[in-house]
């Protein structure tokens, strides 16, 4: 379809402060979608932060069909470059709204998390916390990561029912990874994830093994698989819980990471 788009965005900085902000108005044929997101970090000492962004989403198509998307957060994190022990926790507020729509699907005004038909709405409140601990970071003659562990705990509480079906309630999450380095490029662990809704005592697991291999510095690619797994699109980014074969790409980045750009000062 033909469109018009126009973005307006902004960044400001200031000492330990740093903030970000975007709108979007896209003014199309088939249908208009407008958006705004904004995100705000504050550096309390070397290697821990805190932050918060949201961004809202709304579309809609000349039929009649519209979706909404709110996602709201505040985190903190703690990752000092000599500490043996990290964290990352984030406290989260979604929200998915459609109207007309045909089994998920929205015409041109775009899709959300949902999947039904007619009006619907889903509001959930998310809240996690991520560890990781080295425990031979201090022993003498191993290097600091020649092991690691790592503990997740995430709780959600959804707000609303569909159809009859009373969805309403917590569910709350825990994983555990285990890891150990072969070498000096390659690692070798597992990790499972059990899931258990409190409403109606239904639980889920997520078990498999890992293999981790280092193609270049700051970078790590795995590989696993989940001999049984099942899916959540609101821990997606944390966990690999779906049942099979995934692979994962993590990368550290810090100030130096893009250096050879030459825009440092």
């Amino acid at each position: 379809e033909d469109f018009t788009a126009v973005t307006l965005g902004a960044a400001w900085r200031k000492g330990p402060w740093a903030a970000t902000m975007r709108g979007e108005f896209r003014d199309g044929e088939l249908a208009d979608r407008t958006g705004f997101t904004f995100g705000a970090i504050r550096q309390l000492a070397e290697g821990s932060v805190v932050g918060s962004g949201f961004a809202w989403t709304r579309a809609e198509s000349d039929i009649g069909q519209s979706t909404e998307i709110f996602d709201g957060a505040i985190s903190a994190a703690h990752r000092p470059a000599d500490s043996d022990f990290a964290f990352l926790t984030k406290l989260e507020y979604r929200s998915d709204r459609v109207v007309n729509a045909v089994a998920g699907e929205t015409d041109a005004s775009g899709r959300t998390a949902l999947t039904v038909t007619g009006d619907a709405q889903s509001r959930r409140l998310i809240g996690s916390l991520s560890t990781n601990w080295l425990p031979l970071a201090k022993v003498e003659g191993n290097s600091r990561d020649a092991a690691e562990i790592g503990v997740f705990v995430g709780a959600r509480y959804n707000f609303d029912s569909y159809d009859g079906f009373d969805l309403a309630g917590w569910s709350v999450l825990g994983g555990l990874d285990a890891r150990v380095a072969v070498g000096e490029r390659f690692e070798i662990g597992g990790a499972a994830t059990v899931r258990s809704n409190l409403t109606d005592g239904t639980m889920s697991f997520s078990v498999g093994p890992q293999i981790g291999f280092t193609p270049a510095d700051n970078m790590l690619l795995t590989v696993g698989y989940n001999v049984s797994g099942f899916s959540d699109d609101d821990f997606s980014a944390a966990r690999n819980t779906d049942k099979g074969v995934f692979a994962a790409l993590r990368l550290k980045l810090d100030g130096d990471a893009f250096g050879f750009l030459g825009l440092r000062r």
